[in-house]
């Protein structure tokens, strides 16, 4: 039990700062630029929301909700799966570090890579040309390593349940 406590408090931090990290770049932003017209205000809402998900997972499982904290930290993780750009809508969110392979389809189909430390992008109407898809492959382990702690989880709740 202890060993998956430490690899949830782990998970825990990591979701903290890469959520701190995001806040911290974003909120500046939004005070230069936020408050120019309701959909910059509105954008910058989101991306801050999310940003304020990843701190509350972490904090969820450094409380020892894990069973709430780690279900939270999938949905979070899904959403940074997929990025995207297609027909001038273009949708990137990072939590922390990320290594995201992609296609690149706008001429050619051409293989992307990009890895860094939590970002954002977020645009309406803007470069109709270009498409391009990408997978974050850090999300993808982490959501398979939080439905592994989620299996030793239950199997150490029902080995103290059959102790007892």
């Amino acid at each position: 039990m202890q060993k998956t406590e430490s690899r949830i408090k782990i998970i825990g931090i990591y979701q903290i700062i890469g959520g701190l990290i995001g806040l911290i770049a974003t909120i500046p932003l939004l005070v230069k630029f936020g408050f120019t017209n309701g959909t910059t205000f509105k954008m910058f809402l989101l991306f801050l929301s999310l940003y304020s998900f990843s701190v509350f997972c972490g904090y969820l499982l450094l409380k020892k909700q894990f069973e709430k904290g780690l279900n939270y930290l999938i949905v979070n993780q899904l959403i940074q799966v997929l990025s995207f750009s297609i027909l001038g809508f273009t949708f990137k969110f990072y939590s922390g570090l990320f290594l995201s392979l992609g296609l690149n389809l706008t001429t050619d189909a051409i293989l992307t890579y990009n890895f860094g430390l939590t970002t954002w992008n977020f645009k309406l109407n803007s470069e109709n040309g270009i498409i391009e898809i990408s997978i974050n492959l850090v999300a993808l382990i982490l959501i398979n390593i939080v439905f592994n702690l989620k299996e030793k989880l239950k199997a150490q709740k029902t080995q103290s349940i059959n102790n007892n």
